[in-house]
């Protein structure tokens, strides 16, 4: 749908040239500008990375100008945003002008042409204190006005500069002590219950991210080993030593054959109407009928030569939507009142007790002692 209505707006603005060069010069016809980089879709991209990243943006006229213009660009607030969002179901922040600004005001088209230059819009989160990891960011910019009369295309005058962040994070990769298998970290029962009512919460999503850093070598000690992403009163999201799936009872070769080694990987579990759905990268694979039960959890099970890596567990009190899985594969707000657990897992130090920093007191407790080696790595891009 979405790829539809970006070409519908590519032929818009296409109509709209074609319809002023059929037209007399001598007629009443205004020109038209817009943001060149919002022609396919409002939302344009900027990547950040240690917290920094710029872009250029430009105008464009639907027909080559007649005499120089200046087209003046802006900033919009927060209300705007929040009309945004309310209209098209997103959750952006505005971010503060304090972390980026405009190398100028406005942009210029020359006569007989209908591109103007760039400007620049550069960002520096560092320089904000109130920035929060996890959190949707974006900068609303409109156009404010345009000389000699010439009016913006309505729809086309506004781009959402959106950050993409890569974010640094250490994760734990368990490793072996003196036996052949790691047997993880318990959830609390009590993460599943909703401490206002004491029932068990009719929607939930687990996520978080993994890798296998060792090898797919099939039998290790005698028998098959398998690395436990989530397990939870019958619902199972495994792999196993061919690197197939293992939601239920067996693996969905089907559906994803092979995961590869050395890469990371995002899985969700997401409970809503009796039943369950798994993802992978964002990406739903299977929707399987689940009646859940209240009980305690556990993850983080492995065995044999697979090291397995994780980080960004996270417990929601909802069924999270597909866009939201995807928007915050990396990081969450711990502040956000749908989150009911969350453990970056960045620890360096296997204590009995790891932490959950979304202030609802829900720790993990590690089931048995065993290693933990920290790796730094980035998200995305890994």
């Amino acid at each position: 749908m979405m790829k539809q209505y970006n070409n519908r707006r590519v032929l818009l603005i296409i109509a709209l040239a074609l319809s002023v060069m059929g037209c007399n010069r001598d007629t009443d016809f205004i020109n038209q500008v817009y943001i060149t980089q919002a022609v396919s879709s409002q939302i344009v991209p900027v990547h950040v990375e240690e917290g920094k990243g710029s872009i250029n943006i430009s105008a464009s006229a639907a027909l080559a100008v007649g005499a120089n213009e200046q087209v003046n660009i802006e900033a919009l607030d927060a209300s705007y945003l929040e009309r945004y969002n309310s209209t098209n179901h997103t959750s952006y922040s505005l971010l503060s002008d304090s972390a980026f600004k405009f190398s100028a005001g406005n942009m210029n088209i020359s006569s007989g042409t209908a591109l103007s230059n760039t400007i620049e819009v550069k960002i520096d989160i560092n320089k904000w204190k109130s920035h929060r990891p996890g959190r949707l960011y974006a900068i609303p910019v409109r156009i404010k006005q345009v000389g000699n009369g010439i009016k913006p295309i309505p729809g086309q005058d506004f781009a959402l500069l959106t950050l993409e962040s890569i974010i640094k994070q250490q994760s734990a990769q368990f490793t072996l002590s003196n036996k052949n298998y790691v047997e993880g970290f318990e959830v609390d029962p009590k993460t599943f219950t909703n401490p206002e009512t004491n029932a068990f919460y009719e929607n939930f999503t687990v996520e978080g991210r993994f890798m296998c850093a060792g090898v797919f070598d099939g039998n290790e000690a005698g028998y098959m080993w398998q690395n436990v992403l989530f397990a939870y009163q019958g619902a199972y999201f495994h792999f196993n030593s061919s690197g197939s799936l293992q939601p239920t009872s067996g693996p969905v070769d089907a559906l994803i054959p092979l995961l590869s080694i050395n890469r990371w990987y995002h899985f969700a579990l997401v409970h809503k109407s009796g039943t369950l759905t798994y993802y992978i990268d964002g990406k739903p694979l299977l929707t399987s009928a689940y009646t859940a039960a209240v009980g305690g959890a556990d993850f983080g099970h492995t065995s044999g030569t697979a090291k397995l890596t994780l980080a960004e567990y996270r417990i929601w009190r909802t069924a999270r939507s597909t866009s939201q899985i995807r928007s915050f594969m990396c990081a969450a707000d711990p502040t956000d009142p749908d989150l009911i657990a969350y453990w970056p897992l960045n620890t360096t130090d296997p204590k009995l007790i790891v932490k959950d920093i979304s202030g609802h007191g829900n720790d993990l407790k590690i089931i048995s002692p065993f290693n933990i080696l920290p790796v730094e790595g980035k998200c995305p891009g890994e």
